[in-house]
């Protein structure tokens, strides 16, 4: 026996330091209820445990979001439904209006309840929000006001299919003067072209002389069919669709006034010229009339004092007034004026004054009457008729120059009701202002865009116009009385010319074309001649918000502009360009040409092979739901543009006739597609995120099942551990009491 060391004591003592860490680790087991509570206890088991956890605890939130989606989905889809009730009501209406019996004051009193449910549709997408987000509005995130645009509003898809699709024409020159839009989603565009080929092919020879040129796109941006009017030198520079599903172009051929009638399908159906010499005349514009009657107001425009004749071979309009004068029109494009002029022409009659006066695009006003302008060197108008009478309207004149711009207000039966003359120190009509085109907007107001050359005030010591960088584009606002409220001047260190103008939530867009990339022009490299301009000003103040120079090294503008349904902006215009922002589109000479930009900010939305970066093609807001524990677990809620501009496609609705009833019923059937389509798609989400909801909580509960059988503790097991540990922990506590014992027994010994 060795005394020294008691090694069975030793022995004992090592193994019950075992046991005691192993008791320990039992213990944590047990009193945390995990198998893993360290990286020591399973590295690996731990890396997956904490995966499943993170994956749990975001399942929980994620299923927190989805309620709060259902939610969003449940107030959108419920503002829906009041605005499908509203639509129904406009819709029993109209055909109360369309009833032969009412009178017009029935009728008066009819739309003044659809003008309260319209201005209610709007109030109901403006206020119907969840934490502030106003699903209802389209492209806005707060209520910007409740006005509608009072520009073409067009479907989104359509614009971006003419946008993809860029210019249209052939080899030759080719020219846009109008363009219409169809509410079945397609394009009419006329124009002047000497082309025979790419999308003339087969529309005449193109040999020799100008032709006019009307097309029709579809809404995927492809041709459906051209046609050409040959012989002469001809152009078109108005199109309007007609009572009978074809359209009328109007123009001029060698400077005699030109009608063309086409069927639904592009076929001529007659070609009229009103006879005269070979001055500067043409019809500028053709508009349908409010009316309901199917006839069209027509705006000549003639130097011919009384050498141009109706089909009786009298003076058109009656007497001349002197110098260059405008022809107002009435007539019924369903009647051939070659067979029966006297059925063709309803009214017709000058108005001007003794020197030269115009009148270039027309527009609809909100009490059924129209407003158009351009420029006049006369400072007394008179409206001379047919019959010989003649009448003086009443007439503001701002200003003491021999040049004016020229705006005259005519009523619903197209009779001139009031003329505003706004004039400079200037002598030559090139070096004033010149009007191109006037809108009403959504408030009752008038804004008036073209181009002037001097400076010049409007009501204030303010100047409208920087004579020092010759024409800049020019815009100006009126009151409902045709009284000025502010004017304003834009462009480059060159002419500058506006073409025109429309109204969208977020302010106006002006576009037209400029002379130099400088001045009020956002700087773009590769840009000469002539470049397209477009830019958009603050409602109040007029200030510039934003601006965007498109088109090549050509000659390139801008003078027909639409909005979409998606608050974006379509432009169309004419380009020589086959570089920058046309890099391989251009047809040969000038096309006609569409571009889209980014209504909020100008960025250009979709620009085939450009290398440029651009906005999403769509401007429909968003909301993006996060529906499960990861990164790309989201779920896109669009919004619903339920203001009435979008729903009818118009900011206004007219049951004043039996025809603008149906028409407006007709509007009624779509709107209500439209919304059922929105409430359709909410509805599409509501059950989406409710079946996603389920989702996640079977998800979560299979998860955490898992984890469990990883990182639980087997209770049983771990007590059955716990009661071995601590047995062995006696154990070794009594092997150790022997030993030492067995020891100090040995001690004694040797001592006695």
């Amino acid at each position: 026996m060795i005394i020294k060391h008691n090694l069975t004591s030793m022995g004992a003592f090592y193994q019950s330091n075992i046991t005691a860490v192993s008791k320990a680790k039992t213990a944590e087991h047990l009193a945390s209820g995990y198998r893993i509570n360290r990286a020591a206890d399973d590295a690996a088991g731990l890396s997956i445990s904490s995966k499943m956890r993170a994956q749990i605890r975001g399942l929980h939130k994620a299923n927190e979001n989805v309620q709060d989606g259902i939610g969003f989905v449940k107030i959108g889809e419920g503002g829906m439904q009041e605005i499908q009730a509203m639509i129904h009501r406009i819709r029993e209406l109209s055909i109360k209006a369309a009833n032969g019996t009412n009178t017009q004051e029935d009728r008066a009193a009819i739309q003044s309840e659809i003008d309260a449910l319209c201005a209610e549709i709007n109030g109901t997408a403006y206020r119907t929000s969840f934490n502030e987000h106003y699903m209802l509005c389209g492209d806005s995130d707060r209520v910007m006001g409740s006005g509608g645009s009072k520009g073409s509003v067009i479907d989104p898809a359509v614009s971006d299919a003419l946008s993809k699709r860029v210019t249209y024409g052939g080899s030759g020159n080719d020219t846009m003067g109008g363009v219409i839009y169809n509410p079945d989603g397609t394009f009419v565009i006329c124009g002047s072209t000497n082309s025979g080929d790419k999308d003339l092919d087969g529309a005449g020879s193109g040999a020799g002389g100008l032709a006019g040129w009307v097309t029709k796109v579809g809404a995927d941006g492809e041709v459906l069919w051209a046609t050409k009017v040959e012989g002469g030198s001809k152009g078109f520079n108005s199109v309007v669709a007609t009572k009978d599903g074809g359209y009328l172009a109007a123009g001029g051929d060698n400077g005699r006034p030109l009608l063309t009638k086409l069927d639904a399908d592009g076929n001529i159906t007659w070609t009229y010229e009103f006879q005269g010499s070979t001055h500067d005349t043409r019809v500028n514009n053709a508009f349908l009339m409010q009316d309901g009657s199917g006839h069209v107001l027509l705006s000549i425009q003639t130097f011919d004092y009384n050498n141009i004749h109706d089909g009786n071979g009298n003076p058109l309009g009656g007497t001349g007034l002197g110098g260059r004068d405008t022809i107002m029109m009435v007539i019924d494009p369903l009647v051939n004026p070659n067979a029966d002029y006297n059925a063709f022409e309803k009214k017709a009659y000058r108005v001007g004054g003794g020197s030269n006066e115009q009148i270039s695009k027309l527009c609809p006003t909100s009490d059924g009457g129209y407003i158009g302008g351009n420029y006049t060197t006369s400072t007394v108008i008179t409206q001379s008729n047919n019959d010989g009478t003649k009448n003086k309207p009443p007439t503001t004149i701002i200003g003491t120059g021999s040049h004016h711009a020229y705006i005259v207000k005519f009523n619903k039966n197209g009779d001139t009701q009031k003329v505003l003359l706004f004039g400079d120190d200037s002598s030559g009509h090139n070096s004033g202002e010149n009007i191109s085109q006037i809108i009403e907007t959504s408030s009752g107001e008038y804004l008036v865009v073209g181009e002037a050359g001097i400076t010049d005030t409007v009501g204030s010591t303010a100047p409208s116009t920087d004579e020092s960088r010759g024409k800049n584009i020019w815009v100006m606002k009126l009151d409902k009385n045709l009284n000025p409220i502010w004017s304003k001047s834009y462009g480059s260190s060159k002419d500058d010319f506006g073409h025109c103008i429309v109204e969208t939530v977020n302010g106006y867009v002006v576009a037209g074309k400029v002379g130099a990339v400088d001045g009020d022009v956002t700087q773009k490299p590769g840009h000469s001649g002539t470049s397209a301009w477009a830019f958009m000003i603050d409602k109040n103040s007029g200030d510039m918000i934003w601006d965007e120079v498109h088109g090549g090294s050509g000659s390139d503008s801008f003078n027909t502009i639409f909005e979409d349904a998606n608050g974006d902006i379509l432009l169309g215009g004419t380009s020589s360009s086959n570089d920058e922002d046309l890099a391989s589109k251009n047809k040969g000479g000038s096309d006609a040409w569409f571009l889209k930009l980014d209504g909020l900010t100008g960025g250009n939305v979709h620009l085939p092979d450009s290398n440029k970066s651009g906005h999403s093609n769509t401007k429909v807001k968003s909301i993006y739901l996060r529906v499960g524990p990861f990164c790309g677990n989201r779920f896109q809620i669009d919004y619903a543009d339920m203001r009435i501009s979008a729903v009818f496609g118009r900011s206004t609705l007219d049951v004043m006739s039996q025809e603008a009833a149906d028409k407006t019923m007709v509007l009624c059937d779509r709107a209500l597609a439209y919304v059922s389509k929105e409430r359709s798609r909410y509805g599409a989400y509501q059950n989406a995120l409710e079946h996603l909801y389920n989702a996640n909580a079977n998800t979560c509960e299979n998860v955490t099942a898992a984890d469990s059988r990883l990182a639980d503790a087997d209770i049983a097991d771990e007590m059955v551990a716990f009661s071995c540990t601590k047995i062995i922990e006696q154990v070794n506590w009594a092997m150790m009491s022997q030993a030492n014992a067995a020891q100090q027994t040995a001690l004694k010994l040797l001592e006695g």
